[in-house]
């Protein structure tokens, strides 16, 4: 199984709105989860070590960041991801937000239905 590094089906623009319509939240992008097979591991372990490249690039930079959103339902197991994803990478240039149910007012301004 190969996979690219970068896909540029994630990137978002400078100046381009966010639509989350536009991205499936089912995608996994060929990774299956827990039950990874070899070819699978190896590849994380290729995307964790550029993660951690791009990491001290942009650190080092002091221009740009990334967000990354996770979206899944309570027990859908998003910690567990973060856990994966940013395994390797310095901790100290990575924050995590958990966002609760929106408010009433969030909701009036936002589609969540």
């Amino acid at each position: 199984m190969t996979r690219l590094l970068h896909d540029s089906r994630y990137e978002i623009k400078p100046g381009r709105k966010v639509v989350l319509d536009d991205y499936d939240p089912n995608d996994t992008s060929g990774f299956e989860g827990k039950d990874q097979d070899q070819d699978e591991k190896e590849e994380s372990k290729k995307l964790n070590e550029k993660l951690r490249q791009l990491q001290e690039k942009l650190y080092a930079e002091h221009k740009k960041k990334v967000l990354v959103v996770f979206q899944a339902m309570d027990t859908g197991g998003k910690d567990g991801v973060i856990h994966r994803v940013f395994q390797g990478v310095n901790p100290q240039g990575v924050r995590v937000a958990h966002f609760g149910v929106p408010t009433p007012e969030e909701k009036t301004m936002t589609r969540y239905h």
